[in-house]
């Protein structure tokens, strides 16, 4: 028999329980019911803040930087008109600020702005070697850095002796050459050391790089980050053909590249590279953020139905909720990143197939609960029409009544939006697979975000641009296409084959990569914003066992990001943000204040030695 205090307990226990699983449900569904956009409240950049070249720093107060040597420089462009690589710099020099002067002939150095230090680039591929050697002994001379983007063919330069010796090159075995992969030694990237050499026959469907160059061997007294592979057995490591490197002596400073490397997004990595090679240190902004893009997921609209029954033994709608959601949130939780789901309200609009929004409360509950986010799908059938498309969208959602936001949108291709960028007034930023650019404003308040890597899609090339951009910028756009599982043309399509392609990649091949924080394309967009307003510039004194860096940041917003790379150093200490290691010399530096200062010391695992750059003989002369 139950006494009445046991009774009592017993009671109140089950009343807890009901109560708190009632409270739970109800915030639940008050969270997934609610417009909690977080964005209206916080001050957003439009394009009409973005930085611009010539626009005068605005040093925050209390900062004197008379004779200070700040970490900026003005980029001198030497290269024909149309140069491929100019489109590279143009982009480098707007991410980093740099003001860019593009020339067709590298001018006399005392015609130069003594007031501004220089970093000259020369697209030598696209100019005879007359439109700067005449002059460019003079700039290695004083110490200014120097990066032939290009290089000109092997028969020019097994003819110009001068232009050779200048490059560290020694000796052109050949024209042409196949190498067996490509390496990129440590230090050269953020993220360490890759290897792009298929090793065993399944792995030959990575290999996507250029393995023809030209074969240069290079001096000593020359630093390689990338260079060709060959057989060991066969060639010695020092005859391994130069792809990047450095020639150094005395106050030269030359950076060669060969290949096209500095034709693409690639070469926004390389150019950071050279900047910090050729200085104590190297500091400038970064998105900080890694966003994922589920496209086409979920779907609303029972398409496709007599396919999708035979693979799935279901509709789509279904199987997008039973079969797709429950593997995309563990495989969420697993590789730790943080989903955008596109959803599509209905692909083909010419069909007759009825859309049900219903499900839309029960999506936005799981996405909330992952800390995910939702938006659109423009994508739809061959000859919709795109105003069909968006109109469809906002009357599905205005007949689901549900409050939520939508800032966010898929599509293939940014050209159509911009034509008429009033279609999608009152979003905030579209994720574009088939972008120019890397970030853009479609309109004043619209921006948009390239798609840096297919999840199911690793190649070499990817990789490579992903290390790049770790390096340069701090951003990355993964793309989960789901349509494939939805519209399946084979059995690869299928969701168990094609997800698991997509599951494997993202835990292995691009969760190495993505060495920044995990957001969502909205969180990404606001940090796009941000990166792209501000102004920055740096300089450093020597402390007591170190040097002092200090950041000063106009504009921006609250906080904004940067990537400090020092060499053989460590930060023992900061004020005005914090800071995170990334790499063995990279640190992101978070800052808070218009002024951070960055106390950098030796680092502990550092032997010291002194080892003077030879001066080569043919400059001896000159000095």
């Amino acid at each position: 028999m139950v006494s009445r205090r046991n009774f009592f307990a017993i009671f109140l226990m089950m009343f807890v329980v009901l109560f708190l699983c009632q409270f739970s449900q109800a915030m639940h569904e008050n969270i997934s019911h609610s417009d909690n956009d977080k964005y209206e409240s916080m001050d957003i950049p439009t394009s009409s803040d973005v930085w611009v070249a010539g626009k005068p720093f605005e040093v925050p107060e209390g900062i004197d930087l008379t004779g200070a040597d700040t970490f900026k420089k003005t980029v001198l462009f030497v290269a024909a008109d149309g140069s491929e690589a100019l489109n590279t710099v143009s982009a480098w020099c707007e991410l980093t600020k740099q003001e860019l002067e593009v020339t067709r002939k590298l001018p006399l150095y005392s015609f130069l702005d003594q007031g501004k230090e220089y970093m000259v680039l020369i697209d030598a591929a696209s100019i005879p070697s007359i439109d700067y050697m005449p002059y460019i002994r003079n700039y290695i001379i004083r110490g200014i850095t120097v990066v032939f983007c290009t290089l000109p063919e092997p028969d020019d330069l097994k003819e110009d002796t001068e232009l050779r010796n200048f490059l560290g090159i020694t000796e052109i075995p050949s024209d042409t050459v196949t190498v067996d992969g490509i390496r990129i030694f440590d230090g050269a990237f953020v993220g360490g050391e890759a290897v792009y050499k298929a090793v065993y026959p399944e792995d030959e469907k990575y290999q996507d790089l250029d393995l023809e160059m030209p074969w240069y061997i290079t001096a000593e007294g020359s630093k390689s980050y990338i260079v060709g592979m060959m057989d060991e057995d066969e060639y010695d490591r020092e005859r391994f053909p130069r792809i990047v490197w450095r020639y150094s002596g005395g106050n030269t400073k030359v950076f060669a590249v060969n290949g096209d490397y500095m034709k693409g997004l690639e070469g926004l990595g390389l150019l950071n590279l050279f900047v910090y090679e050729s200085s104590d240190y190297a500091l400038y902004p970064v998105v900080n953020a890694g966003s994922t893009v589920l496209a086409d997921m979920p779907g609303f609209t029972d398409e496709n139905s007599a396919a999708l029954n035979e693979a799935y033994s279901r509709d789509g709608v279904s199987a997008a909720r039973d079969i797709f959601l429950p593997g995309i949130i563990s495989s969420a939780s697993r590789n730790g990143f943080v989903p955008t789901f596109m959803m599509v309200t209905k692909y083909d609009l010419g069909s007759d197939a009825e859309t049900d929004m219903s499900p839309l409360d029960f999506y936005l509950q799981q996405i909330n609960e992952i800390n995910g986010e939702a938006g659109l799908s423009l994508r739809s059938a061959p000859g919709c029409i795109l105003e069909d498309k968006i109109t469809y969208n906002a009357q599905a959602l205005a007949g689901a009544g549900n409050p939520y936001r939508f800032r966010t949108l898929y599509y293939d291709s940014a050209d159509e939006l911009a034509e008429s960028p009033e279609l999608i007034s009152g979003y905030s930023t579209v994720a574009c697979a088939g972008a120019d650019d890397l970030f853009s404003y479609i309109s004043d308040d619209i921006t948009c975000q390239m798609i840096t890597q297919d999840a199911a899609d690793y190649t070499y090339s990817g990789d490579f641009l992903a290390r790049s951009l770790n390096t340069s910028v701090g951003y990355s756009s993964l793309l989960m296409d789901l349509h494939p599982t939805l519209w399946p043309e084979s059995s690869s399509d299928y969701w168990e084959n094609y997800f698991t392609v997509l599951d494997s990649n993202v835990s292995t091949y691009w969760s190495r990569l993505t060495l920044y924080e995990k957001t969502t394309l909205s969180e990404s967009d606001l940090r796009v914003r941000r990166m792209l307003s501000l102004d920055y510039d740096s300089f450093a004194e020597d402390i007591t066992n170190g040097k002092l860096i200090t950041l000063m940041v106009s504009g921006g917003g609250e906080e904004s990001y940067f990537l400090l790379r020092i060499h053989d150093s460590k930060i023992s200490e900061i004020t005005g943000g914090e800071y995170t290691r990334i790499d063995d010399d990279s640190y992101l530096i978070c800052a808070r204040e218009n002024t951070v200062k960055i106390r950098i010391t030796d680092s502990d695992d550092v032997l010291r030695y002194y080892n003077p750059f030879r001066i080569p003989r043919f400059m001896q002369d000159q000095l």
